[in-house]
């Protein structure tokens, strides 16, 4: 049975940032402008519910100065984990006032008469504004700071003043999260030997160089996120998916998307779906496989169901099995990258790609660090501002600052069908020329959810096993976004659950679902080989006649070229 109040022991700093790290997703958030959280919000909060909210702000701040109550510091809270918070009498009270105005201001978005769309805009608009007066990022409500910065006779100040003048100038104005000279790609991030064994002005397809004597007769290829660079999929080494695939003896493909231009301010689903075939077509001939297996992370998931639902309307099925991680394909189900869809941001969308604008990369990340301020603006406001520190040197964090940018195109595309929630719904959908059904894919499917995904709900995950033909495996990890994908065997308190009997209603599946230790890779890999049809010779050699290296791997798109 999943339980829903699981412990969430702490990991240390880099458990940390795989768990707040969200940079999955962009194609939907890139509709959601400021403005649209402002009119959710006005929308939201009714008069007679802000005069309550301050009433009950005044009497409660009134009786806690006087001593008649007392408010519970929450222990889990890192932002008042200084033991100033509790022997300190000033610092207490200022954190008990602070609290008890933060959870009145947040109760004036539980307002059941809007829509839930509008309800969790207002949500993340409100957490905004009251996560910013948090004391802790003050100097003067600081603690911390404040020690350190006795301690180092002012260094800290110094320091902090240094860090936040390279962030205005270099970094838009927000902390730093990592430190981007720890990382080269393709020296000890995306390492893992392989070559360019194709390419096109649109992708670049990646051939890994296999370590085992022996592969799987059909082959694996990544479709990554349009958004994203493909290489959260190879990390540091040990840390790495396709590294682990390949010494499993998995014969690994990836796709590479070009950082959009303006050149390319046209490419939109189809664009990428014809791209996805072609690179599983070159993935065929080098392998000499019919088939190949397909393995799409959000809203590269989402591509590849649309593949699946293509060939069966075709009758042309090369896929042989389909992988999807944090895959929404039920926009219905609350939270999550759907909020951002609205006939306020379709018309949006539409303006700037009949402008044939590109949605660039900083832009996309500043919208997704305001989804969890507490996690990704304020902690390092804190740790780079006020402390003076160095930011920290983990590969997720890198990775997740190297973002590329999107064409106005995809993202109304992508929006339309999350406001229509046609990828779900029989026909709603069309795409290369075809309606598309998921129960006429006929494949079978193994999809990865996370419990505490904020990005992509699990339960809207859920929906793919169910709406899709064939037989599902869904596996649920009590985790985050991308620390769901991230999940390599020898990880701390890794654990997954699992329950082969795929209902109708999630929480019935997770009601009966089993408690699996350690890592959910070695399981789908087990679920892969099982369905690659025996095993052949492993290859000698990268790409073939045909399909000729190019490139070493990483290749060029990857680096913005």
């Amino acid at each position: 049975m999943v339980d829903a109040n699981e412990p969430k022991e702490d990991g240390g700093e880099l458990e940390r940032a795989e768990e707040t790290t969200g940079a999955l997703g962009g194609e939907f958030l890139a509709g959601m402008d400021p403005l649209l959280l402002v009119n959710s919000l006005a929308s939201t909060v009714t008069p007679a519910a802000a005069v309550r909210a301050m009433s009950n702000v005044a009497i409660r701040s009134s009786a806690l100065l006087a001593g008649a109550e007392d408010v519970e510091i929450p222990a889990k809270d890192p932002r008042f984990r200084d033991p100033a918070f509790a022997e300190n009498s000033f610092y207490r009270r200022w954190a008990q006032l602070y609290l008890v105005w933060e959870k009145e201001m947040m109760s004036l978005v539980d307002n059941d008469e809007v829509d839930w769309r509008t309800r969790e805009r207002s949500r993340l608009l409100m957490g905004v504004l009251t996560s910013a007066m948090a004391p802790t990022n003050f100097l003067a409500g600081n603690p911390e700071a404040l020690k350190q910065a006795i301690t180092t006779s002012g260094r800290s100040l110094f320091d902090g003043t240094t860090n936040f003048v390279t962030d205005l100038l270099a970094n838009g104005g927000l902390p730093s999260q990592v430190d981007k000279a720890a990382f080269q790609v393709g020296v000890n991030i995306a390492a893992t030997e392989g070559a360019v064994v194709h390419r096109t002005e649109m992708f670049e397809l990646l051939h890994y160089r296999a370590t085992t004597a022996e592969v799987g007769a059909v082959p694996l290829m990544l479709l990554p996120p349009p958004v994203n660079k493909y290489y959260f999929w190879d990390l540091a080494p040990e840390r790495s998916l396709v590294e682990y695939a390949v010494n499993r003896g998995v014969d690994v493909y990836t796709i590479v998307w070009r950082d959009p231009q303006p050149e390319h301010a046209s490419w939109g689903i189809d664009n990428y779906l014809g791209s996805a075939l072609e690179a599983i077509e070159v993935t065929r001939s080098v392998a000499g496989s019919d088939r190949v297996h397909v393995f799409g992370d959000c809203s590269g998931g989402m591509f590849a169901c649309m593949l699946l639902g293509h060939q069966a309307a075709t009758g042309r099925r090369t896929i042989a099995t389909v992988t999807l991680g944090v895959t929404v394909v039920d926009f219905g189900e609350p939270g999550g990258i759907g909020i951002a869809a609205s006939d306020q941001s379709l018309e949006t969308l539409r303006a700037r790609a009949e402008k044939g604008e590109i949605i660039t990369a900083q832009s996309i990340a500043n919208t997704f660090v305001w989804m969890r301020p507490n996690d990704l603006v304020w902690r390092y406001l804190v740790q780079d501002w006020l402390l003076g520190r160095k930011p920290p040197a983990f590969d997720i964090m890198f990775w997740n600052a190297d973002g590329q940018g999107l064409t106005a195109q995809l993202a109304l595309e992508m929006t339309e069908m999350s406001l229509a929630n046609s990828l779900l719904e029989p026909g709603g959908l069309v795409s290369l020329g075809t309606p598309i059904d998921l129960a006429e894919a006929q494949v079978d499917s193994y999809h990865i959810a996370g419990q505490t995904d904020h990005i992509s709900p699990w339960k809207a995950c859920y929906a793919a096993a169910r709406a899709l033909g064939g037989d599902s495996t869904f596996v649920l990890t009590p985790t985050g976004h991308v620390q769901s994908i991230i999940y390599p065997p020898g990880k701390a308190r890794a654990a997954f659950y699992t329950n082969p009997d795929v209902v109708d209603d999630a929480e019935a599946w997770a009601t009966a679902a089993t408690r699996n230790e350690g890592s959910w890779w070695p399981h789908w890999v087990d679920w892969l080989l099982a369905r690659s049809d025996g095993t052949r010779q492993a290859p000698t050699e990268l790409g073939n006649a045909d399909h000729q290296v190019l490139a070493p791997a990483p290749g060029r798109y990857v680096l913005g070229e």
